[in-house]
């Protein structure tokens, strides 16, 4: 499906084939700054490539170094609620893949269903509730026809980042992402019955990418970002302004451990 953009994005890496890919969610571009004399190349630019319409998601690949590790980030994903077909989302993965991709980092910005996982907090995905009602392997898709989740983020990897907090002595608790559909913000109503469901915290993104990078074989590594208290947890009207304000100031510590993480083999 991305044929053209493959090509084109092979064309202009010459000889650098990446082996990592970063997704940033939104408002955590700051991150790519641990990349040096990066390769910068807008979605705009590649044929057929799909580009994103929220903000803080500018639309742009990172290619460079991190450590021993050839990296392509990219500034910016694509939602369902953007009204993105659900296919476009695998073809994207699999367009990684084809690129050399044997690993992924995914970040977010998500919202707290625990007062005990307060705003600027780090959360470690574990695992994760696909409450969206769509997914990303819908249709014909090659084997695996029905791919295992069971250690869709991936133990090893976690355990390394794990361990890299400490070092850094920073907290990041470990935890269940529920994705839902969006784009609105949850009801009280809707916050009570996620926490029932044993999430940690929800957001409108990655769980896709998940389950296409899984199936495809990668590594996958998730980090959500905590950008604020959820409906009922808080009194403040929620506001997509004022998450990316939080998440920027946020992303510095984020940024620490990815670098840490990728320099540490």
């Amino acid at each position: 499906m991305l044929d053209a953009a493959l090509e084109y994005l092979k064309n202009k890496f010459d000889n650098f084939k990446p082996d990592t890919a970063i997704i940033l969610g939104s408002g955590l571009g700051g991150l790519i700054s641990a990349i040096k004399n990066p390769l910068i190349i807008p979605y705009s630019e590649v044929p057929g490539f799909p580009t994103p319409t929220v903000a803080g998601h500018e639309g742009r690949f990172y290619a460079g170094k991190i450590g021993n590790h050839n990296v392509l980030c990219l500034q910016g994903r694509f939602h369902f609620y953007e009204g993105i077909d659900p296919m476009i989302v695998d073809a994207v993965i699999q367009m990684l893949k084809n690129l050399g991709i044997e690993q992924m980092i995914i970040t977010n910005a998500a919202g707290s269903l625990r007062t005990s996982l307060p705003t600027g907090s780090l959360l470690l995905i574990n695992d994760h509730i696909n409450l969206s009602g769509i997914n990303p392997l819908i249709g014909q898709h090659e084997a695996p026809y029905f791919p295992d989740m069971s250690n869709a983020y991936d133990y090893d990897m976690r355990q390394k980042f794990l361990k890299i907090a400490a070092q850094e002595n920073i907290t990041v608790p470990e935890g269940v992402y529920m994705m839902v559909l969006g784009p609105n913000y949850e009801t009280k109503s809707e916050v009570r019955l996620f926490q029932s469901f044993g999430a940690d915290a929800v957001g409108m993104s990655t769980v896709s990418e998940v389950i296409s990078a899984v199936h495809k074989g990668m590594k996958v590594l998730g980090v959500s970002v905590i950008s604020n208290l959820c409906t009922g947890l808080t009194d403040k009207e929620q506001n997509h302004d004022d998450v990316l304000q939080q998440v920027q100031k946020s992303s510095v510590k984020l940024g620490i451990l990815i670098q840490k993480f990728l320099e540490k083999d």
